[in-house]
């Protein structure tokens, strides 16, 4: 039998989990972007101009961060709210002023913008300890580099992670996290996990984020195995997005380096956001040798082959562990979960090993995509732009598909 024509009835407890993320949310994707097409695109569609995500950031609030212009003109003449709230009290105008975009400043303020932190400096990372009680902070996780523990911060529910002393006793190192943690500030998008500061005590490195409670994609997929193919697409736009973001950061990358299940989180409005860059360093673009990394850092199990062979690497890398991550969403965890992640890693870097693909679980333009994902030539891998271009193609066709009544779990696009 031909296995690309097989089809199969889905079983009834895999129906869509979610249909919305391709959607309107795509306005706040290409706003932060500088696609002004695919902003106009979304506007004519009706999408509406105001349109909020779980942080209550508008579509001008990233074009404002990102410095694009030709966006924050098009949004305002569509009826964008200048003066709009996030859940920090940040105005477009305060972003604009934070990121030093002169030009979206003047714009935003002759249409009546204002910056409610505009007569203080940009607020700094550092929180006194006495606003935050880590006595009554309730234990909900462990972490890479230490534990997750649910406190309460200025009447807001927030995630605060230790750094283990083993790491933070050493000056060097902690100076080295302060300075992840002071660019993390500094991002802003939809798809990335919101830092909110570093308390401020001498025996221990404690930081703050937003505090997500319906956990990460590892927890979903422990709880509830493969999810139907229009989530895992649209959850893999999600991821990309936000990686996406990191990469095009300027002047310099951002490599996460350790991208796992784990390290993507959901929001109440059930889209994920992409944690956790304290490994993450700046790509220096201009050393044309890139960075050595041990083959300790990172979680094997979703680690590229150069890493692992201790070779240069580039921001390809976390290409590598993404298609691994989509994979396991349509699978339902790794197909190797009985094998140790150091022996995994192994057979990837010198036996080239990568997980199989069953037709009758894995879309073709999926199987196509995830084998250039993890391609062992990392020149070869494609950028997160073009993953989500090809995701957003993919995302479509199957919504047409289930439109037209067809089998979306095993459907051959």
């Amino acid at each position: 039998m031909d296995e690309n024509k097989l089809h199969l009835s889905p079983p009834k407890q895999m129906l869509p989990q979610r249909m919305d993320s391709g959607g309107p949310y795509r306005l706040l994707h290409c706003s932060g972007l500088g696609d002004k097409e695919g902003v106009m695109q979304e506007l004519g569609k009706g999408v509406e101009p105001n349109l909020v995500d779980y942080d209550r950031r508008t579509a001008l609030h990233l074009a404002a961060s990102e410095g694009c212009v030709e966006i924050v003109v098009l949004l305002l003449e569509k009826g964008a709210d200048v003066n709009s709230t996030d859940r920090w009290g940040r105005t477009p105008l305060s972003d604009a002023c934070n990121f030093g975009h002169k030009d979206v400043c003047k714009i935003l303020g002759a249409h009546g913008g204002y910056d409610p932190l505009g007569d203080s400096p940009t607020p700094c990372c550092i929180i006194d300890h006495g606003e935050v009680d880590m006595k009554d902070a309730a234990l909900i996780g462990e972490g890479a580099y230490g534990e997750v523990y649910l406190v309460k911060w200025r009447g807001t529910e927030v995630a605060a992670k230790t750094i283990r002393a083993s790491i933070a006793s050493n000056p060097m190192v902690k100076n080295a996290f302060l300075k992840e943690l002071a660019l993390w500030q500094k991002l802003r998008h939809p798809n990335i996990v919101q830092f909110l500061g570093v308390l401020k005590q001498s025996d221990r490195l404690i930081f703050l984020t937003e505090y997500l409670r319906n956990g990460s994609l590892y927890d979903q997929l422990r709880k509830k195995g493969r999810l139907d193919p229009l989530t895992a697409v649209a959850y893999a736009l999600d991821i990309a997005r936000g990686m996406n973001y990191l990469h095009q950061h300027k002047p310099h990358a951002i490599i996460h380096r350790d991208l796992t299940p784990r390290n993507v989180l959901q929001d109440e409005a059930g889209h994920l956001k992409v944690t956790d860059f304290g490994l993450s360093k700046i790509a220096q673009q201009k050393d044309s040798y890139g960075y050595k990394m041990t083959g300790g850092t990172g979680s094997y199990r979703y680690m590229a082959p150069e890493v692992y062979r201790r070779e240069s690497y580039g921001k390809s890398v976390d290409v590598f562990s993404f298609a691994l991550i989509v994979h396991e969403m349509f699978q339902g965890g790794p197909s190797n979960r009985e094998a140790a992640p150091e022996t995994v890693a192994d057979k990837t870097a010198y036996e080239d090993y990568r997980p199989h693909l069953a037709s009758y679980i894995f879309p073709e333009p999926v199987k196509t995509l995830l084998r250039e994902c993890w391609h062992k030539n990392p020149d070869r891998r494609p950028s997160f732009q073009e993953i989500i271009e090809r995701l957003e193609k993919i995302y479509e066709t199957m919504q047409d598909k289930i439109v037209l009544g067809t089998c979306c779990s095993c459907m051959i696009l």
